[in-house]
């Protein structure tokens, strides 16, 4: 039964964290398009309130996870390439995604109202943090695949980078996307 529940609580934490990555993924182009400073705050907000539970849910994740590796998991390739994943985004979170957040948060919050000043707008449209954001997501759906199908160590291997490669060129295709329809919508 205690096994259960912590597969249960390790099961619930992996789902909402990748959830809340792909809702701020969304989020972030409800950001980028943004017309105003009230827009890009309110939106600024929503990704701020989706990732307030991810570090106890990062937390909860790992050390049901460690339980379970202790419980017969350690030998696995899988395993190591899951806690591997979970030190990358951990690293991403704390050093790039996190305070690129907060310093666009402070930015429209002192730039009073109207338009977006430049300075806040190059914040928004800032390159390491959406990558960093990607990789993350890549991460996370691969480490749900190493959960599910527990694959031998040469797929567990290939599994993380095949994972950030497809959220990266997702991510370039649609950086490429909104260029287009913003240069569209200034010609127009």
């Amino acid at each position: 039964m205690e096994d259960t529940l912590i597969l249960y609580l390790h099961i619930l934490s992996a789902t909402l964290l990748v959830g809340s990555s792909v809702a701020s993924r969304l989020a972030r182009r409800v950001v980028l398009g943004a017309a105003d400073l009230a827009s890009l705050r309110a939106a600024a907000e929503v990704v701020r309130c989706i990732s307030l539970a991810n570090p106890g849910l990062a937390i909860i994740l790992l050390a049901s996870g460690l339980y379970l590796g202790s419980v017969g998991f350690w030998h696995a390739a899988w395993f190591w390439a899951a806690v591997a994943a979970w030190l990358i985004n951990s690293l991403l979170a704390v050093g790039v995604v996190g305070p690129a957040g907060r310093r666009l948060g402070l930015a429209a919050a002192g730039a009073g109202d109207g338009t977006i000043p430049a300075d806040v707008a190059a914040l928004r449209r800032a390159r390491a943090p959406a990558v960093a954001a990607d990789v993350m997501i890549g991460l996370d759906l691969a480490v749900l695949l190493l959960m599910i199908a527990k694959p031998a160590a040469a797929l567990a291997i290939v599994c993380l980078p095949a994972g950030v490669g497809l959220m990266l060129m997702l991510g370039l295709a649609d950086a490429g996307l909104a260029a287009r329809r913003a240069g569209a919508g200034t010609a127009a």
